[in-house]
């Protein structure tokens, strides 16, 4: 039997060689984040249900900024700067990470759940200044629109 009898006309990214070869074309792009490359699908392909992803270095950091916002809360330091002392850290890396309480409900959900987009890093959210607005935080770092 010849594939070539089979494809119809929505298999238009599969080609085939010859008799004993078949190419598919799969649109996707390679991206180096964080010093390992990563496979980024299409935004109209959706990764499978069971596709967890979990990046431990921002669970780390989330839960991190978590508890310093209670040791404020308890009074056990006055200031990000105690905390920055107290953990021998710089002042403007407790300051970011301390920013990470800031985050939409449903961003820190996804993240501590392994569902957040997997081209999503720490670096992206401390960089820059997290929006106020939680569905501005959605759209931005490319989780879906609810």
């Amino acid at each position: 039997m010849k594939w070539q009898n089979m494809i119809t006309e929505s298999d238009k990214c599969t080609s085939i060689a010859n008799d004993e070869t078949i190419s598919i074309f799969i649109p996707m792009e390679i991206k180096k984040r964080g010093g390992t490359a990563m496979i980024i699908l299409p935004k109209n392909v959706s990764p499978e249900e069971g596709q967890k992803c979990f990046d431990d270095t921002m669970i780390k950091s989330i839960a991190r900024a978590y508890k310093w916002k209670i040791m404020i809360d308890k009074e056990e330091v006055d200031s990000l700067a105690d905390i920055a002392r107290r953990e021998n850290l710089s002042t403007g890396f407790v300051s970011k990470i301390f920013n990470l309480n800031f985050l939409a409900p449903k961003v820190v959900e996804r993240i501590l759940s392994g569902t957040q987009p997997r081209s999503l890093k720490l670096q992206d959210i401390v960089t820059n200044e997290i929006p106020d607005l939680w569905q501005e935080q959605l759209e931005n770092w490319g989780f879906e629109k609810s």
